[in-house]
């Protein structure tokens, strides 16, 4: 009892609420469907707030993630996490879970996730989604540490994810050859893992050892074929593996995907074609349009390179017009294929300004300078693609012969840029030179002339080999003399 009415420390008991955290998942859901992500996460986190405790549920919002991802999202702010920030195990744990959706192949932001997950008395999303943060994490440039290893398999060990924690374990020892406390580590926890199984039952039955130590070889030999440093020989394995889960579980995602990316890992055309096929097929049983995009994204790959292909077999013989036709034809196609898969694309997911962008470029190949100005116009408010699409934006004008917007766009584009790419800040110098310069000459500008001059001699004095800069350099001294 507290005396004096003062508060005593123990923490109140936590009782979930599935029905309310149920209206909160469905509203989550519609924001998902509306391409709404930011919304979608604060609303789903509000759910598990009142009921963490629904496996399927967080799988279902690592999807949605990954599409986020996939989509060029970005990282958690301080204000969005504040908002979701709490004094409770759950609430921390729920936290964890925002910043880890925001960043879903960061494998820090994951396992914080699990460390929080088990503070919170939730030790089952630990052990359920040890493959997923794995499977995730691989998705990343950044390769994983010893020190990140081994920080990883301790805490899949924590909470009884021994196959996983073992994988990590594995990984850590090829970082690190001839560790002998790790060494002694892993076999403690493959001895653990076989006795939460039931071994440990089993040993003192007839024949229950050698079933123990059998069960433990199988088990080593499936560890050291799916090391997450990729052991050379066991991809027919991991191939066989993953055809035989897709076919008992055809409907499933996570065996869509992972039948696909060892497919696409393999490299060669039928294995393409047959990924190609697998994902139409995931499209249709899942209805997640990623794996559409997917698949279109592999048929432009086979249509490329077959593309490439044919320009070589025409340079052998380039006087064979209907080779040459053939190829001709086949280049307009995949134009117009990848131009309207675009435009499917940005009508999908009309906030995706990545897609604008490429839709935009696309547009460009295509001669349809009116699309490509709409699209670099959007593409401009992602951040991320300012400085490029702005670039772009510039030359759609120039092109069309308005000088005074192109040069609007570049000197943004060059303050944006803030100096931090010396390649992309040359190329954008240029630009602005060659549309002063024609600006210069169309209105007799000497002023700007001159301003094209400066930035020539700033370019030439940098790189002299760049482009056709001597050139330039002297069409702009003769422009200078005549407009003077």
């Amino acid at each position: 009892m507290a005396l004096f009415g003062k508060k005593t420390n123990e923490p109140t008991e936590f009782i979930p609420d599935p029905e309310k955290a149920g209206a909160w998942f469905d509203r989550a859901r519609q924001m998902a469907e509306s391409h709404n992500y930011e919304s979608a996460f604060a609303f789903f986190a509000s759910g598990f707030k009142l009921d963490p405790r629904d496996i399927d549920i967080h799988k279902e919002v690592v999807q949605i993630a990954s599409t986020y991802y996939s989509r060029g999202g970005e990282s958690a702010t301080s204000k969005q996490i504040k908002k979701i920030d709490g004094v409770t195990q759950v609430e921390k744990f729920v936290t964890a879970l925002f910043i880890w959706w925001h960043s879903i192949t960061t494998a820090k932001y994951g396992m914080k996730a699990i460390e929080t997950a088990v503070g919170a008395g939730q030790k089952q999303f630990g052990i359920e989604m040890a493959d997923t943060i794995l499977s995730l994490s691989s998705r990343s440039d950044k390769k994983l540490s010893y020190k990140e290893l081994k920080a990883l398999m301790d805490l899949f060990k924590s909470t009884g994810a021994w196959d996983q924690a073992i994988k990590v374990g594995q990984a850590a020892l090829t970082e690190k050859p001839g560790d002998s406390v790790l060494e002694r580590e892993l076999n403690e926890m493959s001895a653990e893992r076989a006795m939460s199984k039931g071994g440990y039952e089993e040993m003192g039955e007839e024949g229950g050892f050698r079933k123990f130590v059998k069960d433990m070889d199988k088990q080593k030999e499936l560890e050291e074929e799916e090391s997450l440093a990729g052991a050379a020989g066991s991809d027919d394995r991991q191939l066989a593996r993953a055809k035989q889960d897709f076919e008992e579980n055809p409907s499933s995602p996570d065996a869509v995907a992972r039948y696909v990316k060892i497919l696409r890992r393999t490299g060669d055309d039928d294995s393409l074609k047959l990924a190609c096929q697998v994902l139409i097929h995931g499209f249709k049983e899942t209805k997640q349009y990623s794996f559409r995009m997917e698949a279109a994204d592999i048929k432009i790959t086979l249509g490329l390179k077959k593309i490439s292909q044919m320009v070589d077999d025409c340079k052998t013989d380039p006087d064979n017009a209907e080779k040459n036709q053939l190829l001709e034809n086949a280049k307009t196609e995949m134009r117009a294929f990848r131009k309207n898969e675009y435009q499917e694309r940005a009508e999908k997911y009309p906030t995706d300004r990545k897609i604008k962008f490429q839709l935009g470029e696309l547009a460009i190949e295509d001669g349809d300078l009116n699309l490509a100005m709409e699209c670099f116009q959007k593409a401009k408010e992602e951040p991320r693609l300012r400085v490029r699409a702005g670039q772009e934006l510039g030359r759609c004008f120039a092109s069309e012969g308005w000088y005074a917007e192109a040069i609007g766009e570049f000197k943004e584009s060059i303050k944006s840029l803030g100096g931090g790419d010396s390649d992309t800040e040359l190329s954008l110098r240029y630009d602005l030179m060659q549309s002063l310069a024609m600006k210069a000459k169309t209105d007799s500008n000497i002023d700007l002339a001159r301003e094209a001059m400066e930035i020539c001699s700033g370019i030439a004095r940098k790189d002299i080999s760049y482009r056709d800069i001597r050139d330039c350099r002297r069409n702009l001294d003769a422009l200078v003399k005549e407009l003077d």
